[in-house]
């Protein structure tokens, strides 16, 4: 009988540790694995993306959103990394492969003009420019378009540099949504002069 006893006691503390130990570190192994893999938060620091993100807003960047072949497509809000500068956040215009041209303030794109629904202020109008965007890289630009440094600056992006896409804003609550992809709407399709 005291044998008895003595096993009953010996698996209730083999619960209780399980409880203690074996639960924290397998949900900390899932957190890790979610936030390493996944998913990782951000914070907009500047008004390139206004008013689509706005400065202090915390959003979800989902890191396996281009993995397994998939790479960003035209209207996606990206992280990418530039050495020695650090990561910035601005939305893919144009992929490898398309020409992207600018004029009057608008945008051009594979012989179209664009209707960017997201755009609130009506861009300055600038010198005219026009590239090719090589395969591998993405042409990015900012919401704001008037108080943004983007690929017009700097040139496209790799792709390998992008970190992931932005899929919604979670704080502040207010502000709090997903983003839908962006299907451009082609304006006529005339060439920029």
């Amino acid at each position: 009988m005291p044998s008895d006893t003595h096993r009953a006691g010996g698996g209730g503390r083999l619960a209780r540790i399980a409880v203690r130990v074996v639960i924290p570190v397998l949900f900390s192994g899932l957190l890790w694995h979610l936030f390493t893999h996944v998913a990782r938060f951000g914070t907009v620091i500047s008004e390139s993306m206004t008013p689509t993100l706005e400065i202090g807003d915390y959003y979800v960047l989902r890191v396996d959103a281009y993995r397994n072949g998939r790479s960003p497509e035209r209207g996606d809000i990206v992280v990418f990394e530039r050495p020695a500068e650090g990561a910035f956040v601005k939305r893919v215009v144009g992929i490898g492969g398309d020409t992207i041209a600018f004029a009057r303030g608008r945008v051009w794109l594979n012989g179209a003009w664009l209707s960017e629904p997201y755009l609130t202020e009506e861009p300055v109008p600038e010198m005219p420019l026009a590239t090719k965007v090589p395969e591998g890289r993405v042409f990015v630009l900012g919401d704001n378009r008037n108080h943004s440094e983007d690929s017009r600056d700097y040139g496209p992006v790799p792709v390998d540099g992008v970190k992931g896409k932005v899929t919604k804003i979670l704080w502040p609550l207010s502000r709090a949504r997903g983003f839908s992809p962006v299907e451009y709407q082609e304006r006529g399709a005339r060439e920029p002069s």
